[in-house]
């Protein structure tokens, strides 16, 4: 076609394939009337100065009073505000009908539950086609909730995740949904026993995907069902009993590359993990306070680079709340989380099983509701033909 005219419709179909963040440019009109307008072709511009930019039609009335405020605020949705999308998508004095909204500090109409807003003054409005290419100057932003985008792709809406865990498999969770039937009477035991909650993961890429819980009585549920944790040290050492040495040297790269501290814990972890079956963290400020909590969220709403990035920072500062320690009979453990493997029928670990939210306990009370983790794990890999425990798979010194 080169040389000729391009057809607009196999145009517009081309650049389909390329997904667009989703975004409310608003402002106000005289009257102090919201005014706004859905893009999908914000983009950074600049970062000295800091400018960004969007592409209006030249013939937008909406546009039109946005400009000659000379102000306007960048709304960035988020990957479930689709409905909020599609209401701005009405006609222009019925745009902002029902919807909440609060001044920015240039006095634009921000959004509740958005990802970020960012505040601008208009800086240069240059035509381009049957568009303009506004850049505006960034006064100030404010990121509101770090989740998922929302995306315009081949013609709908969807979300963002990274590529390592764009796809889960279904056959992965169907295969381990129908193995934890064989345990969940054992699961039960040992939630009621512990007073904890027990929660099966398959591993899924570089994911843990939770695909059943059972909490003890009075002991509120805490996982949700598909939420997903990321394997990187010093957590998911189980999932490396039975792997390749290669695979074991990737994740204590990713490990050395954070530094000596986390490194340590991630190689104790994981021998604690191949000597007795099992691994354990037991309690710390940061831990509790900050790395739990954020796990707990992590993943709910779909995972972003920037969550994998603070859930990493704060795997560093609680490394040393997750080092194992030798148990001391008589002392006392409040909120022990205790995590065991289960292997499959060729060796490797495609499963975990995790006692968690264990009210003070004694050291020997841990061992004791270790050794019944271990056990129901050993269930568990009964029930898919799966290796031995992973203890007498021990390399001799």
């Amino acid at each position: 076609m080169s040389g000729g005219a391009v057809d607009s419709a196999a145009f517009r179909q081309a650049l389909g394939h390329h997904p667009t963040g989703v975004a409310l440019i608003s402002s106000t009109d005289a009257d102090g009337e919201p005014v706004g307008m859905i893009v999908g072709t914000f983009t950074s511009v600049s970062l000295d100065p800091p400018l960004v930019g969007f592409l209006p039609t030249r013939d937008s009335a909406s546009f039109a009073a946005i400009r000659k405020s000379g102000r306007f605020t960048v709304n960035i949705l988020a990957h479930d505000q689709e409905d909020t999308c599609r209401a701005l998508s009405r006609p222009a004095d019925k745009r902002f009908e029902g919807l909440a909204w609060s001044p920015s500090g240039n006095g634009s109409p921000v959004l509740p539950d958005v990802v970020c807003s960012i505040d601008c003054s208009l800086e240069a409005c240059t035509p381009a086609g049957d568009h303009y290419f506004v850049t505006g100057s960034v006064e100030s932003l404010e990121i509101h909730r770090p989740v998922a985008p929302l995306l315009f792709f081949q013609g709908g809406f969807g979300g963002f995740v990274p590529g390592s865990f764009v796809a889960p498999s279904d056959a992965i969770v169907a295969e381990s949904v129908q193995t934890v039937q064989h345990i969940r009477d054992g699961m039960r035991r040992l939630a009621h026993a512990a007073d904890g909650e027990v929660t099966v993961y398959a591993k899924v890429a570089d994911h843990a995907v939770a695909v059943a819980t059972v909490a003890g009585p009075d002991v509120p549920t805490s996982t949700v069902l598909g939420s997903k944790w990321p394997l990187t040290p010093p957590f998911g050492e189980v999932f490396l009993i039975g792997a390749p040495e290669a695979e074991v040297e990737q994740w204590m790269n990713r490990a050395r590359s954070a530094g000596e501290e986390l490194l340590r814990t991630s190689r104790e972890r994981l021998d604690h993990a191949r000597q007795h079956g099992w691994a354990g963290s037991y309690a710390g400020d940061t831990r509790d306070t900050l790395l739990f909590p954020a796990l707990t969220e992590y993943g709910v709403e779909g995972v972003t680079p920037a969550r994998q990035r603070e859930i990493q920072s704060m795997f560093r500062a609680a490394g040393e709340d997750l080092r194992p320690v030798d148990l001391e009979p008589e002392g006392r453990y409040r909120g022990a989380s205790l995590v065991a493997p289960v292997r499959d029928r060729h060796g490797r670990c495609e499963l975990m099983i995790r006692l968690c939210r264990i009210p003070s306990v004694s050291g020997s009370r841990i061992e004791v509701l270790a050794d019944e983790l271990c056990r129901l794990a050993q269930e568990a890999e009964k029930s898919v033909g799966g290796s031995p425990d992973p203890r007498s798979l021990v390399p001799s010194p």
